[in-house]
């Protein structure tokens, strides 16, 4: 009888150790798992800051080479709105759509007085030219204030995504 007592002891000790490395095993796998769901999450969110940051940076080039008289506007929209597409929401990517427009309206305005004013340097006695470009620079004024409110907005939607993405 002390001979089963012994193979029970045994035998669950076995069963004792198997079931704890099954365990630990499993264990493992769940931490695996939830460290690769962490670090996918991380990535996307550092993908997502820096597209972002390319927007705003890429925006605020263009705006200062608008201000400078020197627009290069031609590829902004083709560069940065496939990567919007794929890392922000629908709301910031509309937000973008509506700030482009906005930027290449305030360029066209800007642009528009530029030439009024190079006519009135060839006529400086012309007072429609005057009066033409007085209301030009106040459409401009307005264009770029709205601009630049709409882009502030898409900065701040950009902020909030990012804060929530926490």
């Amino acid at each position: 009888m002390k001979e089963y007592i012994g193979f029970g002891i045994v035998v669950f000790s076995l069963i004792f150790a198997i079931s704890a490395a099954f365990m630990a095993w499993r264990l493992k796998l769940r931490l695996d798992a939830a460290n690769s769901v962490i670090v996918l999450e991380k990535s996307r969110r550092d993908e997502r800051r820096k597209t972002y940051q390319d927007v705003i940076a890429q925006l605020e080039q263009a705006m200062s080479s608008v201000n400078n008289g020197r627009p290069e506007l031609a590829n902004l929209f083709n560069d940065l709105s496939p990567k919007l597409h794929l890392h922000a929401s629908e709301e910031v990517n509309s937000s973008f759509v509506e700030v482009c427009l906005l930027l290449e309206n305030w360029t066209a305005m800007k642009d528009d007085v530029d030439k009024t004013v190079s006519s009135l340097q060839e006529n400086p006695d012309h007072e429609v030219l005057e009066q033409r470009l007085s209301e030009q620079k106040k459409q401009a004024l307005d264009a770029y204030q709205l601009f630049k409110h709409k882009f502030n907005k898409l900065g701040a939607m950009m902020r909030k995504e990012m804060s929530e993405a926490l």
